[in-house]
């Protein structure tokens, strides 16, 4: 057994004091007077037994009341082995920094708890020791020994992190920065250890030590997700908007939320969703600006608040692009439908002065009363659609079979079969179809079909949908995916004399439907990892310059790839914070915006309790110790000394103390 503070045995020359007393009271005597002596010399013997009794048991338990007394100052420790005092010790902490250590604790935030605990943790060693600190960003300062103070100094600038790390991987870490280091190893994770975060694997070559951090009040209510529910954005067009709110409480909650594109508020709303429930909001809003937006929905919530903020960018295209390439009069049916529409960029050429430089910048390419399809032609309509045009085919009344069916045949779209000329009646639609969606409110129970004197038949391919058809399945008009866009094909020539289509109501709807879902979708939010990863939509016209993503808080270079003939972009998450962000190449041109969001995966505020901590740990040498910095000091100051037995020593001294006044009262001579 060794001493904490030695010194303080020198008070053991205190027991002397009790012993000195009990002689001198022996040596006092008291003169008694009796009327009768008959019996004195018989009381005499009796009562001199007792009391000589009484005083030998009284100063025995002074003596140990004292002696105990002594111990409890000077600290009394077995040491855990031999070389405990005299060999080095590393000391390698984790704190965790996600944000679910925002919750609320026993009256505090559980971060600012961890940050204490993790201070008193390295007091407690002696300064001769090394330490090291690791946190969620594992940042190179965090991947070296030092001395107790600097870890001190290091451990006072640690901040709450959007990172999350898995606890093996923070284990890993730790055993690696410890692996060159010749002495004794204690490894501590400070965490909340929540259920979304494996547990790390037990090691029992190490001294493992878990502080498990409980929050007291389990409340957060965050926006999960924003999303439109068209992919195309209008200008000038009501656009809904489709949020996705999820309640993290026992308790129902109710409050206010608000929208705000490019920095305007468009809407405020209210939110009532049951506990532990998620719940979807419709939010209707119009588009007044061309080009890039930037759009936040925000709630108010306390104290995780991280997740109150969904960020997303979208882009809205002035107009949309039509082109037209026809034959005789084959312009007049496009040009009644779109010269007019102020949110269509309309144009037409002859097929025999087709502007070529015109095809990629087109959302839909109309060929229009073509007799013959040009082989060129064909072979340009074909990367264009793969690429994500749409193309509507119009034929003509008399068509050279071939070269539609060339064409067809590049875009498996099956192949012209004959020409017939009998009337007919279209006697279904595919209200399923996309084409469709937008133009009515509700699915119409009696809407007109067209009436149809020539058309052609068409021998269906496996990749064949139909979007108006005959009574037996034979395609009036149909569309095909081919790559990542849609080629249509109208069986019969637009005109009065071979069909009414153009008279109906849905003829112009369908038309411009086809320019819409030519519209790419350029819509972007992204969730910052370890390694967040962008993908542009369009390559740069330079690939190989530098890009530079940033705002007005910082900027960054990120590293670029080609996947599937996209550029991917990559970026440290660790220092990354959620808003907007726009990305330039080297001439400073914008070439889109961003939205980082925090991933939502912290917000999931469920927990191993301690006891289960206990049991997965049960058979290994994982010391879990709960959030009792009385306990973690005591864990600590045996883990760097050994037992200590100081406060068995105070319990004995009052015990003793307490046995002394029982004795004298009870005992009385």
């Amino acid at each position: 057994m060794k001493f904490l503070y030695p010194n303080f045995l020198w008070a053991l020359f205190f027991l002397a004091v009790p012993i000195i007393i009990h002689l001198f009271h022996f040596r006092r005597y008291q003169r008694v007077l009796f009327s009768n002596t008959q019996f004195l010399a018989e009381l005499k013997d009796e009562q001199a037994t007792k009391n000589k009794l009484k005083h030998l048991l009284v100063l025995l338990i002074r003596l140990l009341a004292i002696l105990f007394l002594v111990l409890a100052f000077a600290q009394p420790f077995i040491p855990k082995n031999k070389e405990t005092s005299q060999e080095l010790k590393a000391v390698s902490i984790y704190l965790d920094n996600s944000f679910s250590m925002q919750a609320e604790g026993n009256g505090y935030i559980l971060f600012d708890e961890a940050k204490t605990t993790a201070e008193r943790i390295i007091e407690g060693y002696g300064e001769n020791n090394r330490f090291h600190l690791i946190t969620n960003d594992f940042e190179a300062k965090h991947q070296r020994l030092l001395d107790k103070s600097a870890c001190l100094n290091q451990l006072e600038q640690v901040s709450i992190s959007p990172a999350s790390q898995q606890k093996n991987l923070v284990l890993d870490k730790q055993k690696n920065i410890l692996k060159d280091f010749e002495g004794i190893k204690h490894i501590y994770h400070l965490s909340d250890f929540q259920r979304s975060n494996e547990l790390f694997n037990p090691d029992s070559s190490l001294n493992l030590n878990v502080v498990k951090f409980t929050p007291s009040n389990i409340r957060n209510l965050s926006v999960e997700t924003v999303y439109f529910e068209n992919p195309v954005q209008l200008i000038g067009q009501q656009n809904k908007l489709i949020v996705k709110f999820r309640n993290q409480s026992e308790e129902e909650q109710i409050g206010s939320f608000q929208l705000a594109i490019n920095g305007e508020t468009k809407s405020v709303g209210s939110y009532k969703i049951a506990g532990n429930a998620e719940t979807f909001d419709t939010i209707v809003f119009t588009i007044n600006d061309v080009g890039w937006n930037e759009g936040r929905l925000s709630l108010n919530d306390y104290p995780l608040n991280f997740d109150d903020d969904f960020f997303f960018t979208f882009l809205v295209e002035g107009q949309l692009n039509v082109y037209t390439i026809f034959e005789e009069d084959g312009n007049k049916y496009p040009s009644a439908v779109f010269s007019d529409n102020t949110l269509v960029s309309y144009s037409s050429d002859l097929v025999n002065a087709v502007d070529y430089r015109k095809i990629s910048e087109q959302q839909v390419i109309i060929l229009s009363n073509l007799k013959s399809i040009p082989s060129g032609l064909a072979e340009l309509l074909k990367d264009y659609v793969e690429t994500g045009g749409q193309l509507f085919i119009i034929p003509h009344n008399r068509i050279e079979f071939n070269s539609y069916n060339l064409l067809f045949a590049s875009l498996n779209a099956g192949k012209v079969l004959d020409r017939v000329e009998s009337p007919r009646k279209v006697s279904s639609a595919n209200f399923n179809h996309s084409i469709f969606e937008d133009i009515f409110q509700e699915t119409p129970k009696d809407l007109t079909l067209p009436k149809v004197k020539l058309y052609y038949e068409l021998a269906r391919s496996m990749d064949q949908e139909l979007v108006m058809s005959f009574s037996d399945r034979l395609p009036f008009l149909s569309s095909v995916t081919y790559g990542q866009g849609t080629s249509y094909f109208l069986s019969s020539p637009l005109g009065e004399e071979y069909n009414d289509f153009t008279q109906q109501a849905v003829f112009a709807p369908i038309c411009f439907r086809m320019a819409v879902l030519g519209a790419k979708s350029v819509y972007t939010n992204y969730t910052i990892q370890a390694q967040t990863k962008l993908t542009l939509n369009e390559m740069p016209e330079s690939s190989e310059g530098i890009l530079r993503m940033g705002n007005n808080k910082t900027e960054r270079i990120p590293s670029k790839s080609i996947l599937n003939g996209n550029m991917v972009l990559s970026l440290p998450g660790a220092d990354l914070e959620n808003g907007f962000y726009e990305l330039r190449d080297d001439a400073n041109e914008l070439l889109a915006k961003m939205a980082l969001n925090y991933d939502r995966i912290e917000g999931d505020l469920d927990f191993y309790s301690y006891e289960e901590l206990n049991d997965f740990y049960a058979n290994s040498s994982v010391n879990i110790l709960a959030n009792n910095l009385a306990q973690i000091k005591e864990h600590v100051k045996q883990m760097e000394d050994g037992q200590s037995f100081w406060k068995l020593c105070v319990i004995l001294a009052l015990f003793f103390l307490a046995l002394e006044i029982l004795i004298l009262r009870f005992l009385s001579s």
